[in-house]
């Protein structure tokens, strides 16, 4: 009887795994972790770590697009939109130093 009702215990945390992974978009951004509602459901992008994602990435996945568009979370493609995009644009001190150090490294040689 114990093997039974573990086996239906089992088989309904399964059955809600299964659901949840057909209803919800498990999202990790650096606001943190998000549950968003799939504009359709289906097993696409179940779970997306979007922190690093770069424009080009966001054209391969537009119903995640769509779906945090609709549930009002769409700074969030901006957001990870724009990784990349300021990159060598501003130089922090530290790298112009290290820069400066490299070229008289090479001026010695």
């Amino acid at each position: 009887m114990r093997r039974i009702l573990a086996a239906l215990i089992f088989m309904l945390i399964g059955a809600g795994g299964m659901y949840a992974a057909f209803e919800f978009h498990v999202i990790q951004s650096k606001e943190g972790w998000l549950f968003i509602p799939k504009s359709e459901a289906g097993l696409h992008d179940t779970y997306s770590d979007i922190r690093k994602w770069q424009a080009s990435a966001w054209k391969n996945h537009p119903k995640l697009a769509k779906s945090l568009i609709d549930n009002g979370k769409g700074n969030l493609i901006i957001q990870s939109a724009s990784n990349g995009f300021f990159d060598g644009l501003f130089q922090t001190p530290e790298k112009k130093r290290s820069a400066e150090k490299k070229e008289s490294s090479i001026k010695r040689l």
